[in-house]
């Protein structure tokens, strides 16, 4: 394709930004679909497309809408296509001319099944293949469009929000501080190196669960003391002014957008759509372990709450939400998630998932600090609340393997 066209396109959507929308849409429905996502550069026009959002400062949440739409759309027909025309597929270009695409599609469908569908959504090579093929080997279309639709919540912010935070910072490049500079390569590096090396420790050394748990639980029980009688009291206000050249009007929007995208309800309905997808996989102690896990998580926050009952720095309509509960219920669904998809896959399918639930959660921690809602020492009380009770889960989860 030439780049003359793109190059026309972009410039008449910068003077019409009312359109960045649908185009962010209709790019993300071609880049599913099985033959024309094959060839077009759907990361790349995304990325732009996001960017000038961000730089126009259009709110997020209409752009995601969109992505997220244009995606299921896209997956859809791809899979109605190999589910109605089968082995026909074959003989259509280019795969008439290239059947290892097919091929490899196929052996990744059979190595993962359905969550090929979670995968591949993320996967370059195989993305606009694997729909195509879980029709072909018929998979049943309730299965599909069920993992279809949850996968496509998590694909869009995905894909958007690094398009959209640097046309954000683009726009306002020249009052980027240090400190922001810094705390974002700080959690690049710890969201791209952290996840290989406990997988690699985890595989190499193999510890017993318990051992994770005590030193969880230990750390949270130590945090929960020295923040309740206020001996983190002078590293929150270190932290609180150090971020306060961080306060810019577009950082905040931006993060108020974040921090909403990662809020309870969300997370609540990404949540139930987890559940039901082991539901119908008849994963149904898996399914227990969650619900268990979420209401003692839900009660041991409210116990917390009321020991200590730490003002917030800015006021709000829980201003004695301590520790912070949106952190807690990101760590455990995200984390949870995470294990679902990456339980027993390769080195690098852990490492992808890890890192992508670790990065969510870094993100949302960063946007609690960044908007003033909790205290760092109330941040990480609801960030290991959340680790302990995704451990206690997974130790519920793998007991009964054990004991068989």
């Amino acid at each position: 394709m030439d780049n003359a066209y793109f190059d026309v396109i972009h410039a008449w959507l910068q003077q019409n930004t009312g359109w960045i929308g649908p185009a962010i849409a209709i790019v993300a429905c071609l880049e599913s679909l099985v033959v024309v996502g094959i060839v077009l550069p759907g990361v790349a026009m995304l990325f732009a497309l996001a960017a000038i959002a961000g730089a126009d400062a259009i709110a997020i949440y209409p752009m995601l809408w969109w992505a997220f739409l244009g995606a299921i759309v896209g997956d859809g027909i791809s899979y109605l296509l190999g589910y109605y025309y089968r082995e026909r597929v074959r003989r259509w270009w280019p795969f008439n001319r290239h059947p290892q695409w097919l091929a490899s599609g196929e052996d990744f469908f059979r190595k993962y099944g359905i969550l090929s569908v979670v995968i591949g959504r993320f996967v370059g090579p195989v993305r606009p293949i694997i729909p195509a093929v879980a029709g072909m080997m018929g998979m049943v279309p309730g299965y599909f469009f069920t993992v279809n639709f949850l996968s496509a919540l998590a694909w869009s912010p995905v894909y958007l929000l690094p398009g959209y935070l640097t046309g954000a910072a683009l726009q306002w490049h020249d009052k980027v501080p240090d400190q922001l500079l810094v705390v974002l390569l700080a959690l690049t590096v710890i969201t791209l190196l952290l996840p290989p090396l406990l997988i690699s420790v985890h595989r190499h050394f193999k510890p017993r669960f318990i051992w994770y748990l005590l030193f969880t639980s230990g750390f949270l029980a130590l945090l929960v003391f020295a923040n309740g009688i206020g001996l983190l009291d002078s590293i929150n206000q270190r932290v609180f002014h150090w971020l306060t050249a961080v306060q810019l009007p577009w950082l905040q929007t931006v993060m108020y957008r974040v921090a909403q995208i990662g809020s309870i309800p969300v997370l609540s309905i990404v949540s139930a759509g987890g559940l039901f997808w082991l539901y119908r996989s008849n994963q149904l102690a898996t399914l227990l372990s969650l619900l268990c896990g979420g209401v003692s998580m839900a009660c041991s926050l409210w116990f917390i709450q009321w020991l200590g009952a730490n003002e917030k720095p800015l006021t709000g309509p829980d201003p004695y939400a301590s520790p912070a509960a949106q952190t807690t219920v990101t760590v455990y669904v995200l984390f949870s998630f995470a294990v679902l998809v990456a339980a027993n896959r390769p080195f690098k399918v852990q490492w992808l998932w890890a890192s992508v639930a670790l990065g969510w959660v870094m993100i949302e921690v960063f946007s609690q600090l960044v908007l003033q809602v909790h205290w760092f020492g109330d941040v990480m009380v609801g960030l290991c609340l959340g680790l302990f009770w995704w451990l206690v889960v997974l130790g519920l989860k793998s007991w009964p393997e054990k004991q068989d």
